[in-house]
């Protein structure tokens, strides 16, 4: 079996939030469907439409920046990285205090707020 990059860093993103916080405050599962659940309300994975906001969970540069630096730095803007990398960055955002308040209209009709 073949593992790809971006696979890989997804994973070790994702161990590396929840090894850095001593009281994960989700389950990586409930993570998961939670924004898998905002992804559909936000837009396509691959959504770059000009109004400064990228890929399935409509990140903002400033919040690429902060959270999936090297992701940003390796292949651009969220649009251009695979789901499992921009839900990783997502959970590490959520996981650093922001909870799900970078999507709050979609984190309401998803009854995460």
């Amino acid at each position: 079996m073949r593992l790809h990059l971006p696979v890989v860093l997804a994973v070790l993103t994702l161990a590396l939030a929840l090894a850095s916080d001593a009281r994960p405050r989700g389950d990586p599962l409930d993570l998961y469907r939670a924004f898998g659940c905002i992804h559909r309300y936000e837009g396509a994975w691959n959504a770059a439409t000009g109004n400064g906001y990228y890929g399935g969970l409509q990140m903002d540069y400033d919040f690429m920046r902060a959270y999936g630096r090297e992701y940003l730095s390796a292949f651009g803007t969220a649009d251009r990285w695979p789901p499992s990398l921009q839900i990783a960055v997502a959970i590490r955002a959520y996981l650093s205090g922001r909870g799900f308040r970078p999507w709050p209209n979609t984190a309401r009709l998803c009854g995460l707020l």
